[in-house]
């Protein structure tokens, strides 16, 4: 028994450690022009590998059960939905492939729990692979750059990316693995205290030149949250290494104007003035009654011929800013849907185009689709995929209401177990471990709500796996494996 579970434990390090492999493997596999197929099958196939291990040593299979219960009836329910809309299940292949992406969080979350649980071992494991996974991603980086190879988080050539496809997805993965490698080596003592301050700044570093918004934000997230966890579990004893995390997020503070993140809004803002001059352009001498128009639109509104001349002269400027929507539902009811706005912020601003075209969407289907979801088929136009770029939005409009009210109560469960922790027995729940499980959690949830780059890519949505499984662990199974057994229902896996 001794050794299986020591396989297990190895298992679960190689498994969270492989993770950057992958995603260098998909980079040149696409920078070769080569299939993603393979790349997509050998993670599809792990998980299947995962999926069936963590089963045969559950000890609460019908947990397993019910999970696959639930995912088929809801996987039924999408299915009926895309054949009642108009057009029908246009694309099944693409439309199942990003179901099992969305889908392998939570299997794999109830994995990762039954590792913990089966093998003692398996949480150190679990650590090592967390610091073994930063190393190599940092590691990447620097060779990417040394070698010039480096793709940039920008197009105009801004950021340090390092060999990985997703800037987002990259953003959520360090911004989670940053402070759980800051808390694992406090919780080490001061013997690695060393090793703490190296890891910190490399990985605070690594952040900065990634140079997203919401990467920034993860540097403000790692070091404040783990300075103020610090002051308030041993304020007298930590208050020095609090005060340094504070003094260095007071310094990316001060950076922030010429950091990669605050150069790129710069060069942003200036391309946005010249577009609007095509806008201007477009409009021509028609700019005063288009002006007068929309000022009257809502009140006291516009009669039926001001309406037409005014979907006339803003016609050529939403071909050319627009034309899918104007192509899939007509100039008028897009000039409604974005306000008749010239404003090119409105029609660069991706992520709320993306939102537009999917309740345009939404707006043409049956009611079966706001239960289950939209055929993903249903956002590509052209050479442009509208897949919105919020998680949780996209997991409405692709797995209905029913989809996006399951995984919210999935994620619910977790935070229900650590408020329960805490008002129990803060003290004792509340450790520097634990606090940077519960940063690691905050971070990638905001990563998740502004961008799509976690819950629908299948390696950043392993970390967020293991985040859940980690407070699973230290609420439930900690305890429990340190006392021994006591009653056959101290936890359900």
């Amino acid at each position: 028994m001794g050794d299986k579970k020591s396989r297990v434990s190895w298992f679960v390090l190689g498994l969270v450690a492989v993770q950057p492999l992958l995603d260098v493997l998909s980079f040149w596999t696409q920078k070769a022009g080569a299939s993603s197929i393979p790349t997509l099958a050998l993670r599809f196939g792990l998980l299947g590998v995962t999926v069936l291990l963590g089963f045969c040593l559950s000890r609460k299979k019908w947990v397993y059960g019910a999970a696959a219960g639930g995912i088929l009836l809801l996987e039924a329910g999408h299915v009926w939905a895309c054949l009642s809309a108009p057009g029908g299940y246009a694309n099944p292949v693409p439309d199942l492939t990003n179901a099992v992406r969305i889908l392998q969080m939570p299997l794999l979350t109830l994995c990762f729990i039954t590792f913990l649980r089966h093998d003692p071992g398996s949480f150190p494991a679990l650590q090592r692979g967390l610091a073994l996974s930063l190393g190599i991603i940092l590691l990447v980086e620097v060779l990417s750059r040394l070698t010039g190879t480096d793709p940039k988080t920008y197009s105009d050539g801004l950021g340090v990316l390092g060999w990985f496809t997703l800037s987002n997805s990259q953003s959520a993965i360090l911004s989670m693995l940053v402070p759980l490698c800051m808390g694992w080596l406090l919780a080490g003592g001061k013997r690695l205290r060393p090793l703490f301050w190296a890891a910190s700044a490399a990985g605070l570093l690594a952040l900065y030149l990634l140079g997203t918004r919401l990467s920034y934000l993860g540097i403000f997230t790692a070091s404040v949250g783990i300075a103020v966890s610090l002051l308030l579990i041993d304020w007298r004893g930590e208050w020095k290494t609090a005060a340094i995390l504070l003094l260095a997020a007071g310094m990316f503070v001060v950076l922030m104007p010429s950091s990669t993140m605050g150069y790129h809004l710069q060069v942003d803002s200036g391309a946005q003035n010249r577009r609007q001059d095509k806008i201007d352009q477009l409009i021509g001498e028609d700019r005063e009654q288009v002006d007068a128009a929309v000022d009257k639109l809502p009140e006291p509104g516009l009669d039926l011929q001001e309406k037409e001349d005014l979907v006339e002269a803003l016609t050529p400027v939403y071909e050319e800013f627009v034309g899918d929507f104007v192509e899939i539902f007509g100039a008028q009811e897009t000039m409604e849907m974005f306000g008749y706005s010239t404003n090119i912020f409105d029609f660069y601003d991706v992520r709320s185009k993306k939102l537009l075209f999917a309740q345009l969407l939404m707006e043409g289907s049956p009611p079966s689709s706001r239960v289950f979801g939209l055929d993903y088929s249903r956002f590509v136009a052209g050479d442009n995929i509208y897949d919105v770029e919020n998680d949780f939005h996209g997991i409405y409009y692709l797995c209905g209401g029913a989809g996006l009210a399951a995984l919210c109560l999935f994620l619910l469960y977790f935070f229900v177990l650590i408020v329960r922790a805490l008002l129990k027995d803060a003290r004792r729940y509340f450790t520097i471990e634990a606090a940077s499980y519960g940063v690691a959690l905050l971070i990638c949830l905001a990563h998740a709500f502004y961008t799509a780059g976690v819950l629908r890519r299948p390696n950043a949505s392993v970390y967020l796996s293991v985040v859940l499984a980690g407070v699973y662990y230290l609420v439930k199974i900690k305890d429990y494996q340190s006392s021994g057994p006591t009653s056959s229902k101290s936890h359900w896996l």
